[in-house]
Parts: structure tokens; sequence; C-alpha cells
């Protein structure tokens, strides 16, 4: 009973489910949107993209929680690893039966029929352990964060191609499915600079502005946010994105003359994202409207 707790205080700190339930549910809501689905119309399909969703961002939540704990140790102390919640060698351990049961779900996916699907998580499995090992150069990333920050954003594009295949078979050959994933990429990728702008971060973080400057980090945000406009750009939806990339924008540039002000940056571009994740059924609701 105290083992299931502990595991319960970690997901309420560090994996709220409904959160990333809500982030699963976006996701594969617009990949079923691409093809005019409703996901509330194909249970069986929509279950299996939310729970393979879910799976991936538990095991990289782990992976980042093993990864940061010395750094956390001095910058973050209160959280679970650190103060002894869990202890590192069952999170590696948790870890490595989470590698084992994504590549269960593979066969599963295989078995059951959705053989692309089965193929492409598969295949997000081997990155995402490419990923933890941190391609067994991870002395050489340390030194880039940007380019460590897109190696690690990069999965998002055949994650995204899951949920699609899933829906419509081959359908992540589509231009359309590469696009969305263009479009979620960039929306993560400038969430993730803009969670990272604390002026008073501990210096073994080693955050975005630390490294760049506050200039150089408002840099990258403008090309993180530029893909999901390029990618909402190609899906011809736009009028969905523009607003979202605008208001981060703006966020950006009042956080490079007030730093004080990260945290409403931070909340910009959390909106900014969830509008991107749900952004091919909010246009469809909005081309209603025109």
């Amino acid at each position: 009973m105290a083992q299931f707790t502990r595991w319960i205080t970690y997901s309420r700190e560090r994996f709220p489910l409904v959160t990333y339930i809500l982030l699963s549910g976006c996701i594969s809501w617009s990949a079923a949107a691409l093809f005019h689905i409703s996901p509330f119309s194909t249970p069986i399909q929509s279950t299996i993209c939310m729970a393979g969703i879910l799976i991936f961002f538990f095991e990289l939540r782990l992976m980042d929680e093993w990864k940061d704990f010395e750094k956390d140790k001095l910058a973050h102390p209160s959280r679970p690893l650190p103060r002894g919640l869990i202890q590192p060698q069952e999170t590696s351990r948790l870890i490595q039966a989470g590698i084992l049961v994504m590549m269960g779900f593979s066969v599963l996916l295989f078995l059951r029929g959705y053989r692309d699907a089965a193929a492409l998580y598969f295949g997000i499995t081997s990155y995402l352990f490419l990923m933890f090992k941190e391609f067994f150069v991870g002395s050489i990333l340390s030194r880039y964060p940007f380019l460590y920050g897109f190696t690690h954003q990069i999965i998002l594009i055949p994650l995204v191609a899951f949920p699609v295949s899933v829906y419509h078979g081959k359908g992540w050959l589509l231009a359309q499915s590469w696009q969305l994933g263009l479009t979620i990429l960039g929306a993560f990728f400038t969430y993730e600079l803009c969670r990272k702008l604390d002026p008073n971060a501990h210096p073994v973080l080693q955050t975005y502005p630390q490294v760049y400057g506050r200039g150089g980090t408002l840099f990258r945000i403008s090309i993180t946010s530029s893909l999901a406009l390029l990618g909402s750009s190609l899906l011809r939806i736009e009028m969905v994105s523009a607003p979202l990339v605008v208001i981060t924008w703006i966020g950006s540039i009042v956080w490079v003359t007030r730093p004080s002000t990260y945290k409403i940056t931070e909340i910009l571009a959390t909106v900014s994202l969830l509008g991107h994740l749900a952004c091919i059924p909010l246009f469809r609701w909005a081309s209603r409207w025109h």
C-alpha cells in the first residue's frame, strides 16, 4: 500500500494524469480529424492511440527524472527523486520495464492488424531508448542545448504519425500527417523553451537564457514557433495557428524587457501548445462559422 501511495504522490507532482490525458487526447483528436473522423465514433482506435501516447509520455517523464537526478539535487531538491520519495534504482528498473511494455505494445498492434502503427511505435521506442542514452554522445550534445533539444523534440513527428496510422492505415504516408507533426513539434519545442525562462534558475540547470542570453533565446523561440506556423500554413489552417504564435511572440518580447514576467510567457506558450495540439478540430469548428 505504501508503495502504491508513493507512486500516486509522484504522479500528482510530476505526471498529473488529467494533464497528460488531455495532451494525448488532443493529439489523437487532431490525427482523427485529418480524415474527418470523430474519435468518439471509433472508441477502440481512440483508446489505442491515447494508451500508446500516454505510455510514451510516462516513459519520457521517468527518463528525464533519472537523467536530471544530480542536477535536481541542487536545483530542485524537493522533487520526488532528490528528496527520497522514489529511489533512482527503482526508477531505472521501471524505465527498463517501460521499454519492454512499449515493445510489447508494438507486438499487440501488429497482431491486431495495425501493422503500420506497430512499425511506427517500435521505431518511436527505439529512438526513445537512444534519447535516454543521449545517442552515446551526451558530452557533445550537452554543449549545444538547442541542438540537444531538437534531437529530443523531433520524436514528436513520428509520435503524431502513430495515431494517424491507427485511424487510417497508410495515412501516415500522406503529407498532411508530417505537416501536422511539424506543427506540433514547433509548438512543443516553443513551450519547452518558454518554460525555462526563470532568471533566477540555478546555474547548474544551464537554461537557454543562461547559455544564449535573452536575445539568443528570443531568436530561438522565433525559430521554433515559426516551425509551428509553417506546418499549419502547409495544412492551410494558419487561421488557428497564427494567433497562437502571435501571443507567444508577444509574451516572449515582454519577457526580454521584463524577465520577471517569465511565468506569463510560460502560460501563453502553454495555451499555444494546447491550441496547436487540437489545431485540426479547432479549424473544422472555426470553418463552420465562415
